[in-house]
């Protein structure tokens, strides 16, 4: 691209290619050991592509992962019905060009969306009549967890974590261990029977939103589960600024509002018993507005009451926050480095923004933030990457004889 990054983007839409067999005469390029199915570079017919992946705020649930890709299909390639399409297997007269074939984007290296084909949409001018586009629309592996439902079992109380190993674990999920990502977890997630045809994602969801933490599927694939403390101690992966001292952001949104204004927490758990608690103070000042979180799986309701003071220690007033940077890699605004960096910010990693400004007090301004969502969009003329933000803390272990980590407090924290 202009702007020195290097993009790939691979479908699986030929054939299942012939497997190695006794007795053949030759082994050469078209017989191969695994059958598997062939990648295929398909970048140089991409005109566009948008990766949406993350949640729109922390009080809401991860969604699929989503990648639209527009294809030139002058040639119909891409076209299921074409038998003259390199993608058409020569042995059955069956297209390649499926749903449930995996795509990957790659940016250098480093994958940044991992899915499958959920819908073909081709497009033909009338004239010129070889004018022709296809869209591809593509989700993450939350599809197919979507599509699974649990058999009638009572699980294990343990930690959140392993309770989500447990369930990927099941017969009837199935999900690869090769492709997981899984933190050990703070909370334990309560022995609460699951009844027959619950949605996996459903019950998978429960046990983030009880662990505060982040379910999703990674840039590479990997389902990803991260505990609610992790990224804090991770401390800040970027910095990005308006003024040269960080990578330089395109726009920043900035939001305050009641939109998260909630002094009256309460938590139903599982065991149908609730906890709530109040601000007295923000509710005298602002009036009261309620949250209340449903669907929680604690082991023990003490730790129920601990979320429900926790949110409303972070929701009672409203706050000035970052809530979304824009970053562009158009012409020479990003170098490479920086670019790289970009594109390998996961969701929940936390980052620091600065905003300076020319006038008032003060003259600078930095927070830092969690990423709840990654936006690409991605063009020959320009690649915009877009992040949702949400307040976050960093942090620090605590260290005996540091003179700034030696000291128990709010920031400095038994590892």
């Amino acid at each position: 691209m202009p702007w020195g990054g290097t993009y790939t983007v691979l479908m699986e839409v030929g054939f299942i290619v012939r497997e190695f067999t006794l007795d053949t005469s030759t082994l050469d390029g078209t017989d191969v050991l695994d059958g598997t199915l062939e990648g295929v570079d398909v970048t140089s017919y991409v005109k566009e592509l948008t990766i949406q992946r993350g949640r729109t705020d922390t009080l809401q649930d991860f969604s699929a992962g989503s990648c639209t890709i527009v294809l030139n299909n002058n040639d119909r390639r891409f076209d299921p019905t074409n038998t003259a399409s390199p993608y058409i297997d020569p042995a059955t007269n069956l297209s390649g060009v499926v749903p449930r074939r995996k795509v990957t984007v790659l940016y250098g290296s480093s994958a940044i969306f991992t899915g499958r084909i959920v819908d073909i949409d081709i497009t033909y001018s009338p004239s010129p009549s070889t004018l022709s586009e296809v869209t591809v629309e593509a989700a993450d592996d939350f599809v197919r967890l979507a599509s699974t439902r649990l058999s009638a079992h009572t699980p294990t109380a343990q930690l959140s974590g392993a309770s989500v190993t447990a369930i990927l674990d099941r017969s009837e999920v199935n999900y690869p261990a090769a492709s997981r990502d899984i933190d050990t977890g703070t909370v334990g997630i309560g022995a609460y029977p699951i009844g027959a045809n619950t949605n996996t994602l459903d019950y998978l969801s429960a046990v983030n939103r009880t662990e505060r933490g982040y379910l999703y599927i990674a840039g590479d694939g990997d389902l990803t589960f991260t505990d609610r403390v992790t990224p804090s101690f991770a401390g800040s992966a970027a910095t990005f600024a308006d003024d040269g001292t960080g990578i330089k952001y395109g726009e920043l949104g900035i939001q305050y509002g009641d939109e998260f204004l909630f002094n009256r927490v309460t938590v139903v758990n599982a065991s149908s018993i609730s906890s709530t608690s109040d601000d007295a103070t923000s509710q005298s000042t602002f009036g009261i507005s309620t949250l209340t979180v449903n669907d929680v799986l604690f082991d023990d309701d003490a730790d129920a009451a601990d979320l429900a003071a926790f949110l409303v220690d972070e929701f009672a007033d409203p706050r000035y926050r970052f809530d979304r940077v824009r970053v562009d890699f158009a012409g020479n605004n990003i170098s490479t480095v920086n670019q790289a960096i970009v594109v390998g910010l996961e969701l929940g990693t936390i980052v620091t923004v600065k905003r300076t400004f020319s006038t008032g007090t003060p003259a600078a301004v930095s927070q830092d933030v969690s990423i709840q969502s990654i936006e690409h969009t991605i063009s020959p003329i320009a690649h915009s990457v877009r992040f949702a933000l949400a307040p976050a803390s960093i942090i620090y272990q605590f260290i005996l004889d540091s003179a700034t980590r030696g000291t128990l407090s709010e920031d400095n924290a038994l590892a």
